[in-house]
């Protein structure tokens, strides 16, 4: 392909990725996006030769009184866009560059032209960038860059062409000089990509090592966030089943430190509820106190005298990227302890619910380290358990009306003899007498509660929640709802839950003295599970793959980048101690040889000394001697050289060399020809090798066509099997 049409179509190129960055942001609306890509395409079939393109394209002319008006239209049209429509100058800016964009591509002629195509294109690529924080971008970027480079190229290289007038060159010069190709050859190709992938390397390594600013011209201050249900100061029942086939990505959760804990599910908790009207749960207290910091980005969620004595707990530390969401709810398994991440402040409501004092605008990472609590065994066999009057007057509220609820709970726990044994029956009793489905839509019911235990026997988890906190506060067992998350989806990959919107859950904590707030779950699981396709392990994969661009990209700040330079101080210290090691080890074993090599030394008599030293200097002599003439001989045959004729010459007056060696001299009026005759006659082993030399020597210095370089191998290799038949002969 010449130079010219690659220059255009790699330009062409360029604007088409930086486009298409652009609309994989959802920035540019169908209305606009569907004439530009249609421009687009027109101008790459025109720029890569299609005939019928161009001889349609030579037919269209039109003035440049238009394409003045198109640009003042177009900016008439930003104006509006920025003061009336959006209202916010990045919308309305990305679509004015759009405009010009297409306006852009239908006028490109001169140079200049190119020159305004390739900063439309910057800017839309900054934008795009501006707009995501998805992995889409980085094979975008790469593209972009690719074609950057290669459109820099094409514009000097096209441009040199056009300034600079031909030249005649010599004959003689031509020969031994390459010109640079007019077209773009596979050496240009290799050259080009080479190129592109140092810009990449270049590129990363800037990023991690310039220093982190906060903020960007172009950068995006806010979004959209999720939305959630269940997770407000009110939660009435039936909300939560709105999200359940909702498959939108909530939150990502690691576990770094790998404790015992079931890969299959996690409880992530969010808020609990302790007053039931009948209808929907709420907080009886709405204050919230401010977590004290105990170091840098730490914070204390519950102090250490908080829990009961004598309680069992199990440690377990996450690691959560959380998505934009409509709460200021963080999630944690049960119960935060330690909250680590950039926060200036954290707050906790009564029943250790997290919140932030405002709603997140970006995703958020943070890391908590949990204490799960455990049942006490005494607590598991104890017939009476003695509650507080804080706890009673709190967690054993019931509705008025809840009578027929209390006989049921009565009847399913009359064989029980303890409370433990008591909550095991009514979670019992749920599992197996009723059904998980969605489409039991209680919300509007005036007792959706009894509706579900009596009527439809079918419900999600929070009718099953209500239910078994209900029944446990009518035979004086303290319980509390919970909202949440239950992680089940695990991401073998990437070693982290993934955590869905349809994952939003609804359970039970009961309160045991010494034991603490037990989790206790009474939903059943759904009976058809969710159907697996071949593609989920790509897309498990697709997921860890985000999951490190946000941690290694998106996330990466100053201080990710002081811990990356003492990674790297403290890695060149473990280095260089055992660089230090090794060389002392070293120079030890060196000494001891040295000192044995004294020691013989010593034990031999001069006269051995003095003969072992003659024998090693005479054989260093004969080896370096071989290794001349035979790097001599490479040398000549293969470094390159302008003068073909005198590489042929040197190798003739070797083989001259080495013959007279063996006493066949030649005389001083033969020629070449009568000479290999000569030695055909004297000596019959060597006449091929000189006949063969003699007439490439021939060929070489007086004729027209120059040797070759497997030709001037050749007469090398000949010259040095000469040299070790003479050497066999001695």
């Amino acid at each position: 392909m010449p130079f010219d049409q690659a220059f255009a179509l790699s330009s062409v190129l360029l604007a088409t990725i930086a486009f298409s960055g652009l609309v994989l942001a959802q920035s540019v609306p169908l209305w606009l996006a569907l004439p530009t890509a249609i421009i687009l395409i027109v101008s790459l079939l025109h720029a890569g030769g299609v005939l019928f393109v161009r001889q349609a394209l030579a037919k269209v002319s039109v003035s440049s009184t238009l394409w003045n008006f198109l640009l003042i239209g177009a900016f008439v049209v930003f104006l509006i866009d920025l003061t009336v429509i959006s209202r916010d100058l990045l919308p309305a800016g990305i679509r004015f560059l759009v405009m010009l964009l297409c306006i852009k591509l239908l006028t490109l002629q001169q140079r200049r032209d190119y020159r305004h195509l390739y900063a439309i294109s910057l800017m839309a690529i900054l934008a795009s960038g501006a707009l995501t924080t998805d992995a889409w971008y980085v094979p975008i970027f790469l593209l972009y860059l690719l074609a950057t480079v290669w459109t820099l190229l094409l514009y000097h290289l096209t441009q040199e062409t056009a300034e600079t007038p031909a030249v005649v060159i010599p004959t003689s010069k031509s020969a031994r000089h390459t010109t640079f190709p007019s077209r773009v050859t596979h050496r240009f190709l290799w050259l080009t990509n080479g190129t592109a992938i140092l810009t990449v390397a270049l590129t990363v390594a800037i990023f991690f090592l310039i220093p982190r600013i906060g903020a960007g011209v172009l950068q995006k201050t806010s979004g959209e966030a999720l939305r959630t249900t269940g997770f407000s100061d009110r939660v009435d029942l039936g909300t939560i089943g709105s999200v359940k086939q909702d498959p939108q990505i909530v939150m990502r959760v690691e576990l770094p430190d790998q404790p015992v804990v079931e890969k299959d599910r996690l409880y992530l908790r969010g808020l609990a509820y302790d007053q039931y009207n009948g209808r929907s749960w709420s907080h009886s207290g709405t204050r919230r106190r401010s977590l004290s910091l105990v170091a840098e980005g730490t914070f204390l969620a519950r102090p250490a005298g908080s829990r009961p004595p004598g309680s069992l707990s199990m440690p377990i530390r996450q690691d959560i990227l959380l998505e934009t969401l409509d709460t200021s709810v963080l999630f944690a398994a049960p119960f935060a302890e330690l909250v680590n991440g950039e926060f200036l402040t954290i707050q906790a409501d009564a029943m250790s619910g997290l919140h932030l004092p405002f709603l997140p605008s970006s995703r958020i990472r943070y890391s908590v380290t949990s204490q799960i609590p455990q049942l006490v065994a005494d607590e598991r066999t104890a017939s009476v358990l003695a509650y507080s009057d804080s706890i009673r007057s709190h967690y054993l509220q019931v509705p008025m009306g809840s009578q027929q609820v209390a006989d049921l709970a009565h009847r399913v726990t009359q064989q029980a003899t303890t409370p433990f044994g008591q909550t095991l029956a009514i979670q019992q009793h749920l599992l197996e007498n009723y059904r998980y489905s969605l489409e039991a839509d209680t919300s509007t019911l005036s007792h959706p509660l009894e509706e579900f235990l009596f009527t439809r026997k079918t419900g999600y988890c929070e009718h099953y929640a209500t239910a078994m906190v209900v029944m446990l506060r009518t035979i004086g067992i303290p319980a509390r709802l919970v909202t949440g998350f239950l992680a089940t989806e695990w991401n073998e990959y990437g070693g982290y839950f993934t955590v869905r919107q349809r994952d939003a859950h609804a359970w039970v904590e009961v309160y045991f003295p010494r034991s603490g707030w037990i989790t206790m779950d009474p939903t059943p699981t759904a009976s058809a599970a969710a159907a697996t396709s071949r593609w989920d392990s790509l897309s498990r994969l697709g997921e860890s793959f985000q999951l490190q661009w946000d941690r290694l990209f998106v996330r990466y700040s100053a201080k990710d980048q002081l811990a990356a330079v003492h990674g790297v101080r403290e890695g060149g210290d473990a280095l260089r101690e055992r660089v230090s090691r090794w060389v002392s080890s070293l120079s030890t074993s060196i000494s001891q040889v040295l000192n044995r090599l004294t020691h013989m030394t010593r034990a031999f008599q001069p006269g051995m000394l003095g003969l072992i030293t003659g024998v090693v200097v005479v054989g260093l002599a004969l080896l370096l001697l071989n290794l001349r003439d035979r790097i001599g001989l490479w040398a000549t045959a293969h470094l390159p050289t302008s003068h073909p004729q005198l590489a042929i010459v040197q190798l003739y007056s070797r083989m001259l060399h080495t013959v007279e060696k063996h006493g066949v001299s030649k005389p001083s009026a033969a020629t070449p020809n009568e000479f290999a005759r000569l030695v055909e006659q004297e000596w019959k082993a060597a006449g091929p090798m000189v006949a063969d030399v003699t007439a490439l020597y021939h060929q070489g210095r007086f004729s027209r066509t120059p040797l070759t370089s497997d030709e001037l191998s050749r007469a090398a290799k000949q010259v040095g099997r000469l040299q070790s038949l003479t050497h066999k002969a001695r």
